[in-house]
C-alpha cells in the first residue's frame, strides 16, 4: 500500500475518477431501463477493458416501473376506496395498503406490474484464476434516480431520522401510515360508522391520498438528474479493481459488476445473483459501492425501508478493525434509512460490505436532486472508499477473518 499513497499517485487516481464520474453524469437521463442506461454500460465496458479485464460481458435484466408510479398507482387505488366507500371500498383501500408494504419492503410488486418496464442492463467482468477457491465481487449502480424537489428535501431528510435510538425506516414510512389510515377510515365506513366525522376522515384521506398520486407520478416521469454522485459508486468500483487486480492471490477471481435496475428494486444485482449458483456463499465476499462522493464515509449494518436488512458478516469486523486503524480517514458504521443492491447479497452469504458517504442528514449528497453534478463530487472520498474497501477485502483473503471471536 506504500506506492498507493503516494501523493501523486492518489492525484492521478483522483483524475481519472473525476473523469469516469463526469462522462457518466453526461447521461443525466440513464434510469433503468433507457438507452442512456445502455451507453452507460458501454463506457463502463470500455473503461474494465482499459483497466485489462478481457472477459467482459453484458446481460439483459427485467427491470420494474420506476418509484413514483408504484407510489402513484396504490394512492389512487386507496383514494378510490375513499370515494367508494362500504365493503369494496374497504377493500380497495385494504388492498392498497397490504401491496405497498409487500412491496416497499422489498417483496414482489402487485400493483406496479400494470406498468410496462423495458430492460435494464448488467455489465461485467473477471479476471483471475480459473479455477477459484475464493472470488471478490465488486458492485455499483449503474442507472441514476429520477430528480424530485418532494422526495429529495425535508420529507427524504425526514424518513432517514432515527426516533429513540431506533435505525431510520426511510420515506417509504409516510406514504405507508398515510395508506394504512385509508384502509382504516374505509374499514370503519365498511363496518357502519356514520356521521360528519366519518365523512370528514374520508374526504380528508381521500384528499391527501390524491395529493399523493400527483406529486409520485409527477416523480415518476422526471426528465433528469445528473445523478453524479450515482456515478461516484462506479468509479470506486474501478479504482478498487485495479488496485486488487494488481495484487490478486492465484487461487482468487475478481469480478466487477455494474448493476442495472438499481433505482427499480434491485433488479441488477438480483439478476447477478441468479446467474452465477456457483458462487458459494462460504468462498466469496462481496464489496458495493453506493454513493460515495461527499460527506462522511460509513459502512452499512442495517439498511432498508420498512423491513431492514442486517449486516450480520465477518467482513464487518474487518472493517472496523481497519477503520480503527484510522488509516483510512474517520470511517464509521452506519443504519441506512434507504436500500442498496447489498442487501440482497447480505440475505445469501455472509462476506458482504457496504460502503456509502452521508450527509449529516443522513442522506448521500444530491439525493435524488437535479443538482448532483460533478462539481459537487469529493474524489478524494471516491478513492479513499476504493482503498478501504480493497483492504479490508485483502484482509478477508489473507484470513484475518477467522480468529475474529478470540480478539
Amino acid at each position: 500500500m506504500d506506492e498507493l499513497a503516494r501523493p501523486e499517485k492518489s492525484l492521478e487516481r483522483e483524475i481519472r475518477a473525476y473523469h469516469w464520474i463526469r462522462l457518466l453524469a453526461e447521461l443525466s437521463g440513464r434510469f433503468a431501463g433507457t438507452d442512456q442506461e445502455g451507453e452507460a454500460a458501454r463506457r463502463v465496458e470500455s473503461w474494465l477493458r482499459d483497466l485489462g479485464f478481457d472477459e467482459i460481458g453484458f446481460a439483459s435484466v427485467a427491470s420494474r416501473a420506476r418509484t413514483g408510479w408504484a407510489w402513484a398507482a396504490h394512492f389512487v387505488l386507496a383514494a378510490l376506496g375513499c370515494a367508494l366507500g362500504g365493503v369494496a371500498g374497504a377493500v380497495l383501500a385494504g388492498v392498497a395498503a397490504l401491496s405497498f408494504r409487500r412491496e416497499a419492503g422489498g417483496g414482489a410488486p402487485l400493483l406496479s406490474r400494470l406498468f410496462p418496464a423495458r430492460d435494464s442492463q448488467n455489465v461485467t467482468a473477471r479476471v483471475g484464476s480459473i479455477r477459484p477457491r475464493r472470488r471478490v465481487v465488486l458492485t455499483a449502480p449503474l442507472d441514476a434516480a429520477p430528480a424530485s424537489e418532494l422526495f429529495a428535501g425535508r420529507l427524504a431528510a425526514f424518513g432517514a431520522s432515527s426516533r429513540a435510538g431506533r435505525p431510520p425506516r426511510g420515506l417509504a414510512a409516510l406514504p405507508t401510515l398515510l395508506l394504512d389510515a385509508s384502509a382504516i377510515v374505509s374499514a370503519a365506513a365498511a363496518l357502519g360508522a356514520e356521521g360528519t366525522l366519518a365523512l370528514v376522515a374520508r374526504a380528508v384521506a381521500g384528499g391527501l391520498l390524491a395529493i399523493g398520486a400527483i406529486a409520485a407520478a409527477r416523480w415518476a416521469t422526471a426528465s433528469g438528474s445528473a445523478g453524479a454522485n450515482d456515478a461516484s459508486g462506479v468509479a470506486a468500483m474501478l479504482s478498487a479493481a485495479e488496485q486488487l487486480a494488481a495484487q490478486l492471490p492465484p487461487d482468487v477471481e475478481l469480478w466487477c459488476a455494474a448493476t442495472g435496475a438499481e433505482h427499480t428494486g434491485a433488479r441488477g444485482m438480483h439478476a447477478l445473483l441468479e446467474a452465477h449458483p456457483e458462487w458459494r456463499a462460504e468462498n466469496t465476499a462481496f464489496v458495493n459501492f453506493a454513493w460515495v462522493g461527499g460527506g462522511a464515509l460509513h459502512y452499512a449494518i442495517s439498511e432498508g425501508e420498512l423491513a431492514r436488512t442486517h449486516y450480520d458478516t465477518s467482513l464487518l469486523e474487518l472493517a472496523r478493525r481497519v477503520a480503527a486503524s484510522g488509516s483510512y480517514g474517520a470511517v464509521t458504521p452506519a443504519d441506512l434509512a434507504f436500500d442498496t443492491a447489498a442487501r440482497l447479497a447480505a440475505r445469501r452469504g455472509p462476506h458482504v460490505l457496504s460502503l456509502v458517504a452521508l450527509e449529516p442528514d443522513r442522506l448521500p449528497r444530491g439525493f435524488r436532486a437535479r443538482g448532483d453534478d460533478p462539481a459537487q463530487i469529493d474524489t478524494e472520498l471516491v478513492v479513499r472508499a476504493a482503498d478501504f474497501g480493497s483492504c479490508v477485502v485483502s484482509a478477508y483473503l489473507r484470513g484475518d477473518a477467522e480468529p475474529l471471536a478470540y480478539v
